[in-house]
């Protein structure tokens, strides 16, 4: 989870089957510079977590076996290409280490984890995205923007 929102990019993970109230001191993930967007666990390997951040990056985690004894600030991919803020980002359903983020530049990209570059840009895709998601065998995305506008991506 974010663990700041008023500033800086820090996330908490925490194990989703313990409860109680949290401790302030927890060892946390500190990585970006700029506030975190949007966060996911991979579908394909439950220790590695991407990051979005409005740094314009994001960022890839690999989180130990028994969650984290200490703050983790050394990250594992980087992930540069858009120019401003990173809204979203979506783990590709059937392709493992694949990611499709959208920016406020007015691009959706889709990423190669293991190569850490964007193996395809579609520009100009409108106005800040509000959502966005894979169909169920990953061949397309859709996004929706803020001007209320569908676009559909067929990468393949």
């Amino acid at each position: 989870m974010p663990w700041k929102s008023s500033g800086g990019g820090i996330v908490a993970v925490h194990p989703a089957n313990q409860f109680g109230k949290l401790n302030p001191s927890m060892p946390l993930i500190t990585g970006h510079k700029g506030v975190v967007q949007d966060l996911s666990f991979s579908p394909f390997h439950d220790n590695i977590l991407a990051t979005a951040s409005a740094d314009g990056s994001l960022k890839l985690w690999m989180i130990p076996d028994g969650g984290l004894t200490e703050n983790l600030t050394k990250f594992d991919a980087d992930l540069r290409g858009h120019t401003k803020k990173v809204q979203l980002m979506r783990w590709h359903p059937t392709a493992n280490f694949t990611i499709g983020s959208t920016s406020l530049d007015g691009t959706f990209k889709i990423w190669d984890i293991q190569s850490e570059k964007c193996t395809m840009s579609y520009d100009n895709i409108g106005e800040a995205t509000w959502s966005m998601e894979w169909n169920h065998n990953g061949s397309l995305m859709a996004t929706i923007d803020k001007g209320k506008k569908m676009h559909i991506f067929d990468p393949r």
